[in-house]
C-alpha cells in the first residue's frame, strides 16, 4: 500500500477503533522492514558513517550483556543469585543505526 492509499484509508474510518488497528498493522510492517534494512546496511557496510543521496547513518555495534528477569527465573525455579552468575555470559553483538543529518 502507497502513502497514497494509506491516507485514504486512514481517512475513510470514522472509529478509532478501526483506525488504530489499521495504524498497528502499518507499525508492525514498516519495523520489520527497517529491521531488514538496518541489518542489509550494517553487514554492508560495517560499523561508522554512510550517506546515501539524501540521508546519512551512523552504524554501531555494541556488546551487552544478556539480561534475566531473574525474580522470575528463581521463583520459578528456586535458583539463588549465585547459581545464577555462574550462567550469565556474553550475548551477540547489538547493531544501531541511527539517522544523522
Amino acid at each position: 500500500m502507497n502513502m497514497t492509499e494509506i491516507t485514504s484509508l486512514t481517512e475513510s474510518l470514522t472509529n478509532d477503533i478501526d483506525t488504530l488497528a489499521v495504524f498497528d498493522r502499518q507499525i508492525k510492517d514498516l519495523t520489520a522492514k527497517c529491521k531488514v534494512l538496518k541489518e542489509n546496511i550494517s553487514n554492508t557496510y560495517g560499523e561508522g558513517k554512510h550517506r546515501g543521496q539524501q540521508y546519512g547513518v551512523r552504524v554501531t555495534i555494541e556488546n551487552r550483556k544478556g539480561s534475566v528477569d531473574m525474580e522470575a527465573l528463581c521463583k520459578a525455579f528456586g535458583i539463588t543469585e549465585e547459581q545464577l552468575d555462574s550462567f550469565r555470559g556474553e550475548s551477540s553483538a547489538v547493531i544501531k543505526v541511527a539517522s544523522i543529518a
